[in-house]
């Protein structure tokens, strides 16, 4: 059996406990070696660790799929939500560990985090990521649809060239006002998090790629 679990947003306190009790439980943990860091406190001492990075993560996952028709309990670790920028990781699961069904543990997301920060609730607003193989254009159309009908944005940049910078300009360009409120956060909840609050027109700062935007339209008094 194979859980794609959630581990939040990057701090130990926000891992949800069903998560904590699987890692404690699970014969064979996996995931990016930077997601596994900072989830290891909670790891099995006896359990197989399976890091990977994006080069090898189909070969590391069809080790995983192997361990799991062997009957060994694993866990693969999706940082923040997998519900939040997670599905094509997950789809690796179906295709690479040869796992139709998985069981899902969600988390809490970094998108979560940001909409609490700024008050800016799910209903009103939209959620999309750029962080994605391949076209990104109709995501970037639909983002300034959603602006224009006045919907806040939660957004995930895509390392390093559609970054809030670059999204800022796009969106000055494409006639959103300059004056639109941008709230962008660095490593929400870990020890080094940062934030920065301006305008569209002012957003020109380079950001790590652990940064998630909030754009919200300004309304009319």
């Amino acid at each position: 059996m194979i859980y794609a679990v959630g581990i939040g947003p990057g701090d130990p306190d926000m891992m949800p406990y069903k998560t904590v009790l699987l890692l404690k439980e699970a014969d064979v943990i996996s995931g990016f070696e930077t997601v596994l860091r900072l989830a290891d406190t909670h790891f099995n001492p006896n359990a197989i660790q399976v890091s990977m990075g994006y080069k090898n993560q189909s070969k590391k996952l069809g080790e995983v799929g192997l361990y799991s028709r062997e009957g060994k309990k694993c866990v693969v670790c999706f940082m923040g939500d997998v519900n939040f920028s997670g599905y094509e990781y997950l789809d690796r699961i179906h295709t690479d560990c040869q796992e139709p069904n998985p069981i899902i543990i969600p988390g809490i997301s970094s998108a979560q985090m940001a909409a609490s920060k700024t008050l800016t609730a799910f209903e009103t607003s939209v959620f999309l990521t750029f962080h994605k193989r391949g076209d990104i254009t109709q995501d970037k159309e639909f983002l300034v649809s959603a602006l224009k009908q006045g919907k806040a944005a939660i957004v995930i940049p895509l390392p390093w060239d559609f970054m809030p910078a670059e999204i800022s300009q796009f969106l000055l360009d494409q006639g959103i006002p300059k004056n639109t409120r941008v709230d962008v956060f660095e490593h929400l909840t870990w020890p080094e998090e940062k934030s920065y609050s301006g305008t569209l027109a002012e957003c020109k700062e380079k950001f790590s790629d652990v940064s998630i935007m909030v754009i919200t339209p300004q309304t009319s008094s």
